[in-house]
């Protein structure tokens, strides 16, 4: 190597290392205490929310990288070079000291063991936040009909087709949506059925929170499964608003929004989705019957079933398991071990 390609080579490294410890430091802002920072003013307060994001892009990128030299090894075949993979896959979880796991709003990270229930976010504000900022980061399109949005969770209409819906306040921002709905999954909990049953459900002035609060102070089971990010996506909020707790199936009539081919049957109580994402929901049910235990009827099973089997997961709804579990610990079997049922 000639010397000024040597010194080339160099400054390129020292360049490179001076930049990782400048997103090093900048990261490190993330560290400093909500209490704390509180006090501060309020461009300061963004600045610290700034180098929150540049440290959750930075441990994306470790672990697209450990996720990639772990394929790399496993593509060569041979009980070896497999190992070396797990080995290097799990490198990521060795890498974040046990002290600093706290930061983690899911709670840790690593698998969740077989029949656990995945590590979800504490609270709804949380997972939505992950859904958004993390799960749906750099796919910004809404579940049910395509539309773009931004950073603010506003909506832009022209690019589903439904700029005529523009009137409407709920069609110009994005919501978090579940497909398995809350109040159907609720019913199953004594605790929305019965809050009065639940101390912890009574206020001060002898008031009863609603079912759904209640679930949301007292039952772990209840609470893991309204913030699972697998159950959850981004959707129009008109769309939201008129799907409402509705349960999936055809309809013969019902409301249709433009370009967007999800209809709604206000009359019978069902939303029929697009084609192309009947499978994402279908596997999404199952695996929330699986998980956390909840009944589908015959009939729904046979209809997940079809829908499964008529629209296989593609590319993204691969990445998006992938991201999730992730997060959670936890994968959707239907997906990360697709199969016709």
């Amino acid at each position: 190597m000639t010397l000024s390609r040597l010194s080339i080579v160099r400054t390129v490294v020292s360049k490179l290392r001076d930049l990782a410890i400048g997103l090093g430091l900048i990261s490190a802002l993330s560290f400093l205490p909500a209490s704390f920072v509180q006090q501060w003013p309020a461009h300061a307060q963004t600045a610290v929310a700034i180098s929150l994001d540049i440290r959750v892009l930075l441990l994306d990128v470790a672990q697209d990288i450990v996720d990639a030299i772990g394929a790399a090894f496993r593509r060569f075949g041979g009980p070896l070079t497999e190992s070396a993979g797990d080995a290097v896959a799990g490198l990521a979880e060795q890498l974040l000291p046990p002290e600093l796991a706290d930061w983690l709003p899911w709670g840790g990270v690593g698998p969740v063991p077989p029949g656990h229930m995945p590590r979800v976010a504490e609270n709804f504000s949380a997972a939505k936040i992950l859904l958004f900022e993390r799960v749906y980061r750099g796919h910004r399109t809404t579940f049910y009909c395509g539309c773009g949005y931004d950073g603010g969770g506003r909506t832009a209409l022209r690019s589903c087709g439904l700029q005529a819906v523009s009137g409407e306040v709920r069609a110009n921002r994005v919501e978090a949506e579940h497909l398995f709905p809350a109040a159907k999954f609720g019913n199953y909990r004594s605790c929305w059925r019965q809050p009065k049953a639940f101390p912890e459900c009574r206020e001060a002035n002898g008031s009863v929170l609603s079912g759904r609060a209640c679930c949301l102070r007292a039952d772990p089971i209840f609470i893991a499964a309204h913030n699972d990010l697998h159950n959850l996506v981004p959707a129009l909020g008109l769309v939201n608003a008129h799907r409402s707790d509705y349960s999936w199936g055809t309809v013969s009539g019902g409301e249709r929004y433009g370009a967007c081919e999800i209809r709604i049957d206000g009359r019978t109580r069902r939303a029929q989705p697009p084609p192309k994402v009947r499978g994402d929901i279908a596997r999404t049910m199952l695996y929330m019957q699986n998980t956390y235990g909840f009944r589908l009827s015959r009939q729904d099973q046979q209809l997940y079933a079809a829908w499964n089997n008529a629209d296989p997961p593609d590319a993204w709804e691969i990445e998006r398991d992938r991201r999730i579990a992730r997060l959670q610990g936890k994968t959707n079997e239907y997906v990360s071990a697709y199969r016709q049922l």
